[in-house]
């Protein structure tokens, strides 16, 4: 499914939500408005990419609500295998994740927020205790 492909069913997805949605806006794939919320931004490829997610991480400077967007389905080795750690790296990021399906179904999987780690007090405490044992480098 091309990236074009994938633009009908995000618009759909997001009028559904009350959205005014169009695409092209700018350097953005897909931009919603609803009543006086700020933009969503919608990056689109046609699968998981290094280039989706840093297109997305320059989007963040005019929206803090961006998603990235692409097909699963067979083929789509990466969600597959590295589902878990590719949550964990757009959790970071602040980005939220939307899949589509070879039909068009579209499944909102993260919603952007901010990062806030959890603090692991016993990993701190063993980190410093190896540190003022370790002698040297």
């Amino acid at each position: 499914m091309p990236e074009a492909e994938l633009y009908a069913p995000i618009k759909r997805f997001l009028e559904a939500q009350g959205y005014d949605v169009k695409g092209e806006i700018g350097p953005c794939d897909v931009v919603g408005i609803r009543g006086e919320e700020g933009p969503v931004v919608v990056e689109l490829k046609g699968k998981l990419t290094l280039s989706l997610i840093l297109q997305a991480v320059d989007r963040l400077t005019v929206s803090s609500a961006v998603y990235v967007a692409f097909r699963v389905g067979r083929g789509e080795n990466v969600w597959q295998t590295r589902r878990k750690r590719v949550l964990s790296l757009c959790r970071r990021l602040g980005l939220g994740i939307l899949t589509v399906s070879r039909e068009g179904t579209v499944v909102p999987v993260l919603d952007p927020a901010p990062y806030r780690p959890r603090a692991n007090a016993e990993r701190r405490k063993l980190l410093l205790k190896e540190f003022a044992e370790r002698v040297g480098d």
